[in-house]
Parts: structure tokens; sequence; C-alpha cells
């Protein structure tokens, strides 16, 4: 067993592990997202400065709650209140919630719920059957080899291995 035919159903493989993993967790983050939505909060806080990574903009952002000051970070600003207030370090709405652990976002929790869960269903929903199909061709195709290997093509037929070196012929009675 070899081949082009295998890397690419390893590749399959690995590529359905890796979004069912995504998929995952997303899921728990969506599940984490809508027990904090039935816990939140708002307050007033601002934004002290935004980085860019490899998922687009970061915005880095400072909050206080009953005297104690927050400092957190968030991939989406959708709660600006002034005009352009997340690029130029202006205020924002800040929701924060205490369950299932200290969570905040700059937006509402239920929101970034519904997109993490829109997102891990379509992860899984392609990732899955990959794994599934990629993983069941290559256990095939590891029978079918090993099945290749055991088949003896002399078996089938009568050679002189087979015939016993004493032939015995009893008579009738």
């Amino acid at each position: 067993m070899g081949g082009p035919i295998v890397r690419v159903l390893v590749y399959c493989l690995l590529a359905g592990i890796a979004g069912t993993f995504v998929g995952a967790y997303q899921l728990v983050k969506g599940h984490i997202y809508s027990v904090a939505a039935q816990h939140e909060a708002t307050t007033i806080g601002r934004v002290v400065g935004m980085y860019y990574g490899k998922g687009g903009p970061t915005y880095h952002y400072v909050f206080t709650v009953n005297g104690v000051r927050f400092d957190d970070a968030s991939k989406n600003c959708t709660t600006p209140l002034a005009p352009r207030a997340c690029d130029n370090k202006g205020p924002v709405l800040v929701y924060y919630a205490y369950q299932p652990f200290s969570n905040s976002l700059l937006e509402d929790f239920s929101v970034a719920g519904d997109r993490a869960y829109r997102l891990g269903k379509f992860a899984l929903a392609i990732s899955l059957p990959i794994l599934v199909l990629a993983g069941a061709t290559i256990v095939i195709l590891v029978r079918k080899d090993k099945r290749r290997e055991d088949y003896d093509p002399n078996a089938d037929r009568n050679t002189p291995d087979d015939v016993p070196d004493d032939l015995h012929i009893a008579p009738r009675e």
C-alpha cells in the first residue's frame, strides 16, 4: 500500500482531525458564551490599544467594576460609544460576566456565542465526514493489502508439494 492515493487519504484524515478539534473548541466556546450571556452585565471601558495579528485586529481595553480595574482584549469591537472609538482609544461598552468564569468582551455574549456555535457546527459538518470517509478508506485499503499478502496462489492447485510422500490404498471390504 502506497502512492499518492494514500498520501491524499492521510492528508484528509489529518484535516478531518484538525477540523474536528476546531469545531469542538468553537462549540465549547459557544456554550461558555451562552452561559455568560445569562449572567452578563455592562460597564463603560476604554480601548487603550489595537494590535494586528494573524486573526485580524485585537482591541486591548480596560474597565472598572466595583473599584477593581480589569485589563482584557477582544477580537471584535462592536460597542463603541463614540464615532471611531475602537480605532482612536475611545470609550466602549464592555460586557462582562463571572459565570462560568470571569470573562469580558466588546460585544454581547449571546452574539459571540451564536457566532461560535455556527462556526463550530460548520467545521464539524465538514470535518467529520472527511474524517470518517478517510479513516474508513484507509482501513479498507489496509485490509485489502493484508489479504493480498496472506493469499497463497499455490493453495488452489495440486502441486507436487501438496501430494503426500506415502500413498496408501486400502483394499475394498
